[in-house]
Order: C-alpha cells, then sequence, then structure tokens
C-alpha cells in the first residue's frame, strides 16, 4: 500500500529529483506493520524517511504499534522468520522496534485545526491538552485501571464508527465501551 501510494502521488524526495517535499509535510497515522508480508520494509522505509526528513515525515502510533497486537498479527513471525532471530532477545530487531513504537507520538496538530490520530477521541479525552499530558514511552495495558491507560486505548481503538460503510460519527461501543 505504501509503495502503491508513492506512485500514485509520487515520492516524499527532494524536489531537484522530482520530488515535493520541499513543499509538503506527510502525517502518516500508524498500523505500519502486520499488514501484509512487507512489514520490514514499510517500517525501515518510514524511519529511513523520517530520519532523512524530520521535519515533513510524520509518523504516529496506532494499534499494531503494539507489542501484543503486532505479535498476535504477524509482525513477531515475520521477524523471526525474515531476520533468523529470537524476537524474545531484548536486542532483537523486533524488540528494538517495539520499544521505538512506544516513543511515536499519538496525534498531530494540523495548523492548530486539524487533530490527526489512529483511532478516535474517545470518552476518555476532552482536550488536545489531555493527550499532551501523556507521558511518552507508552506501554498499552489492555486492562485498563487507570485514566491515562484509558486515553491511549481510546487514541489508538476508539474508531468513530463500527465501518466504511457508515456515515457521520457515531458512539462505537465495539472500541469504546465507555461511550
Amino acid at each position: 500500500d505504501l509503495m502503491r501510494f508513492f506512485d500514485l502521488w509520487r515520492s516524499p524526495i527532494d524536489s531537484s529529483l522530482g520530488g515535493d517535499i520541499d513543499s509538503y509535510d506527510y502525517i502518516f497515522l500508524g498500523d505500519y506493520v502486520d499488514r501484509g508480508s512487507h512489514s520490514l520494509e514499510t517500517i525501515c522505509l518510514l524511519i529511513a524517511l523520517k530520519v532523512k526528513y524530520p521535519n515533513q515525515i510524520h509518523l504516529l502510533r496506532g494499534n499494531h504499534e503494539d507489542i501484543s497486537i503486532n505479535n498476535q498479527f504477524g509482525f513477531a513471525e515475520e521477524c523471526a522468520e525474515r531476520l533468523g532471530e529470537d524476537v524474545q532477545e531484548p536486542e532483537s530487531v523486533y524488540a528494538t522496534l517495539n520499544i521505538f513504537f512506544e516513543w511515536l507520538p499519538l496525534a498531530a496538530l494540523v495548523d492548530n485545526k486539524i487533530i490527526c490520530l489512529h483511532g478516535g477521541i474517545g470518552c476518555a479525552i476532552n482536550s488536545v491538552e489531555d493527550i499532551e499530558r501523556l507521558v511518552r514511552p507508552l506501554e498499552v495495558i489492555h486492562e485498563v485501571t487507570t485514566l491515562e491507560q484509558q486515553m491511549l486505548i481510546d487514541i489508538l481503538w476508539s474508531d468513530p464508527t463500527e465501518n466504511d460503510q457508515e456515515i457521520g460519527v457515531k458512539p462505537n461501543v465495539t472500541r469504546d465501551p465507555s461511550s
């Protein structure tokens, strides 16, 4: 999907090479892994772009940037098979990337008007300042016991509707049970 996006809209490269990185910022909303057989290439390319263009490439955290989710949905298996590593080792690429994921921002503001995040706002969040107060690194705790944990779950999992065919924004009791 990422390469199709770049084919369609051009790659974020220097204008001298025909790119548009001088004119546009790119905000990626998460789920960089577990979306096919090229998770490693996808996340490595995005990290490389972020390093090369730190002010134009913005990576936000999605719900698959959580070790318990990406372990369950195939990223650990991909790293083990393709890299020949023990993903339980603290120095493995898999473990290192999951530490990186815990440091990713959860949201971005565009022109102080548009909020970008992976899932939704959820019931635990009342303002942008609530999100700004969350201190990274953030480990996802699925058995929520604190407001901070609930806010993180809300941001990653509170999709505005249950499916893409629904129009408008409605309470989503499946993804935001506190609504």
